[in-house]
């Protein structure tokens, strides 16, 4: 009785964590679009504007350890702050409002590029 018992728990566990691998594999749902966080970034909080500037900074952190980067090229200069940072993606949304529905991810990653695109 007892290895029955061990044998379904083992079946159901195994079961959730495939289901739930499998639901997560072709999720299509991004949790900014370039307006939510244009949005947070020009809020007047400072814990608003350290939101974005740790959102820009995880895109950045993505790009350099190569997740991002057979489609991004970018190489930040010694001395660029967060706010910076922050302060030019507020700008490359405005001057691109068609975009803002967009993933914020890529916007992030096009605003960093166009920025500080890496001399060859």
């Amino acid at each position: 009785m007892n290895s029955i018992c061990t044998i379904k728990s083992t079946f159901i566990y195994v079961v959730l964590v495939l289901a739930g691998t499998n639901s997560l594999a072709g999720s299509s749902k991004f949790f900014y679009t370039g307006t939510k966080l244009y949005n947070l970034c020009r809020a007047d909080t400072p814990i608003d504007e350290a939101l974005c500037e740790g959102y820009i900074l995880g895109v950045q952190d993505s790009i350099y350890s190569g997740h991002l980067s057979e489609h991004f090229n970018v190489c930040l200069p010694e001395g660029v702050e967060p706010g910076q940072l922050r302060l030019q993606l507020i700008k490359f949304i405005e001057n691109n409002p068609d975009i803002m529905n967009f993933a914020a991810e890529g916007l992030v990653a096009k605003s960093l590029e166009t920025s500080y695109s890496c001399k060859n």
